[in-house]
């Protein structure tokens, strides 16, 4: 099928002061990116191009369900009969009335902003113009523009009841309207912005202490239409937040400082977090329409043990087992810390171990049975698989839900009776089961172990005989993505991990996918080593957190270490090698210059637990003695 010509430059003149009369549907234009909205009345985020602009786009939920029920992906060509526009920070597209044109070629283009060139070209800027005259409401249109098209549905209406009174928007000191800006579109590039959000979780307030002095820390999640992005506030505005904030309560909140996220502090996606400040504002809000209470992204538990560890996942599952709380004290600080660990099931047969802390873990007391929603847990790949709630999460008994009544309906006429599959396992060493399924390096390779369609996985026991020094880290982006934006199958949020590159510039660290640039970069494992038993030699790769496991510090450190001290990274290289290990290795055939090879990747590594060779040599021993 051909593909009828872009409609080049629709997307900037649509907000063009001279040339938006001139734009008139049909428009065709090719969407290189896709993203779900849960709720609300928008379906789709997009990301459109009218071959040579580049511009963001909202799908109406009406024909968000054609969109799905017809394979909506990337780089297809849409055919947009009916969209409108709104006065918001950003030049944002409303799609009313699209349609599937076909697939087209993946684009790697050099596409113009919008936003850029209405930066560089304010006078051309429609929006600005009308936000000069003072028509700042949330939504209101700024365009519309229609033809007639034999792909618009026909529609019967009748006289609607009156609609109920909306309360007045918001207003400043001035008395002019306040103009709210969606969570999703925050960004350091913004000044005057107002977000209108709930508070979906409030931490407590906490002392910190190090060598430049005492103060005070306070964070909350707050969560709009659009997305939820995570804010702190230190000492005296940290304690004035806390005394104003009502964890399920709606705000208005301006006057903040926005930065690029802290990852490793923060599981949500949003590229940014907000710090407020002794100027920030906080107003309540009794309008708490169209402001969702949580959002979820429910992962099943079958599923968890494909993840990444530290992966952050919503699950939602039947409370089987209650453990009574005990006490943990952390061999860093000595600091005592209250933990309870329960069990919860779903109906794919899976059963885990979730670990609570402090609080939450000495207040328990939701009956067994119950329907358990639990947002911003952990997965941890310790003794096999299980989840712990970080310190943002939330515990929700008793949703109200579609997945929490099937689940009870499921769990109270059957599930209560079954047994399930645990996630853990009884020990991460090298038990005699496993010892006695080990291969050799020699007979792996006898028998063409990785040169199927699929990929094979099998254990040796082996000693780390070489490592390349320069090439065992990488920078990586930690920015939290959403796994396969646009799908409807739920997928957990999990780290970008693609390769930072360091701006000759100012010295930032920047991630072409994420388009974020970051102060400092931070490192993962990407360790290359030849391994070797009596039969052979083959090189295999450990990722972050085999590699972690093997050396006892993360990838940072070791950098760190190696920048450093030569030496004291020279005796770590040293420390690892020309030692055991058990490797379970995943072999796979792909093609390098041309040439087939197979590729060994260690999915686990353990340490030899010589007590446990010889108790299964004694037995081989006596075996054959008998």
């Amino acid at each position: 099928m051909t593909l009828p010509p872009l409609t080049t430059n629709a997307l900037k003149d649509i907000f063009s002061t001279t040339a938006k009369d001139t734009v008139k549907t049909p428009l065709i234009l090719q969407v290189t990116n896709i993203k779900h909205v849960e709720g609300g009345s928008r379906s789709f985020r997009v990301l459109l191009f009218d071959g040579v602009f580049s511009g963001q786009g909202l799908v109406e939920e009406s024909c968000g369900t054609y969109l799905k029920n017809n394979g909506f992906a990337r780089y297809q060509y849409i055919q947009v009969n009916d969209f409108s526009t709104v006065i918001t920070q950003r030049h944002i597209i409303i799609l009313k009335n699209v349609e599937i044109l076909g697939q087209g070629e993946k684009t790697e283009n050099q596409a113009k902003q919008i936003e850029a060139y209405y930066k560089e070209h304010p006078e051309e800027d429609f929006l600005a113009l009308q936000k000069a005259k003072g028509e700042t409401y949330p939504n209101a249109d700024v365009a519309k523009t229609r033809s007639e098209s034999p792909f618009t549905p026909q529609t019967t209406t009748s006289t609607p009841a009156p609609p109920a009174p909306k309360p007045a928007p918001p207003v400043s000191a001035s008395g002019a309207p306040i103009r709210i800006t969606p969570i999703e579109t925050i960004s350091p590039y913004q000044n005057n912005w107002t977000i209108k959000a709930r508070v979906s979780y409030k931490g407590d307030l906490r002392t910190w202490s190090n060598a430049k002095g005492t103060g005070q820390l306070f964070s909350v999640n707050f969560l709009d239409e659009s997305d939820e992005i995570k804010a702190t506030a230190f000492n005296e505005t940290a304690e004035r937040a806390y005394n104003l904030l009502e964890e399920g309560k709606v705000y208005y909140i301006s006057k903040a400082r926005v930065a690029a996220a802290k990852k490793k502090f923060n599981h949500l996606t949003h590229p940014y977090e907000i710090t407020m400040e002794k100027d920030t504002e906080i107003t309540e809000c009794f309008d708490n329409t169209n402001v969702p209470k949580l959002h979820f992204n429910f992962v099943k538990l079958n599923k968890i043990q494909d993840l990444e560890s530290n992966a952050i996942v919503d699950v939602i599952g039947a409370l089987k087992i209650v453990n009574e709380p005990f006490k943990i004290t952390a061999k860093s600080t000595g600091k005592e810390f209250d933990r309870r660990n329960i069990t919860i099931v779903d109906e794919t047969g899976f059963a885990i171990e979730m670990g609570l802390w402090n609080n939450t873990a000495v207040e328990f007391n939701i009956e067994q049975g119950s329907i358990i929603a639990f947002k911003g847990c952990k997965v941890q790949d310790y003794n096999g698989r299980s989840l712990t709630l970080t310190q943002q999460g939330s515990v929700i008994p008793n949703p109200e839900s579609p997945e929490a009544y099937q689940l009870k309906g499921w769990y109270d006429n059957q599930g209560i009776n079954e047994s399930f599959k645990s996630l853990k396992v009884e020990s991460s060493g090298a038990s005699s089961n496993q010892i006695e399924n080990r291969k050799s390096i020699a007979q792996a390779q006898d028998e063409n172990l990785g040169k199927g369609e699929k990929p094979d996985y099998f254990t040796v026991k082996a000693t780390i005989s070489y490592t390349k020094p320069d090439t065992f880290a990488y920078p990586a982006c930690p920015n939290v993505v959403a796994s396969n934006a646009g799908s409807q199958q739920a997928r957990p949020s999990q780290p970008c991990n693609r390769k930072l590159v360091e701006q000759p510039t100012d010295g930032t660290w920047r991630c072409e996918r994420c388009d974020i640039n970051y102060p400092e970069p931070t490192y993962r494992y990407i360790y290359n080593c030849s391994i070797l038993d009596e039969t052979g030699q083959i090189w295999v790769t450990l990722f972050d957190n085999e590699a972690r496991k093997l050396f006892g510090i993360d990838a940072g450190e070791l950098t760190k270490i190696k920048e450093e001290d030569q030496d004291e990274f020279t005796r770590r290289i040293e420390d690892i090698s020309f030692k055991e290990y058990q490797f379970r290795l995943r072999a796979r055939q792909d093609t390098y210059n041309d040439q087939l090879r197979v590729r060994y990747q260690a999915v686990g590594i353990d340490f030899i637990d010589y007590s446990t060779e010889a108790e299964y040599l004694c037995k081989q021993l006596d075996n054959l003695l008998n």
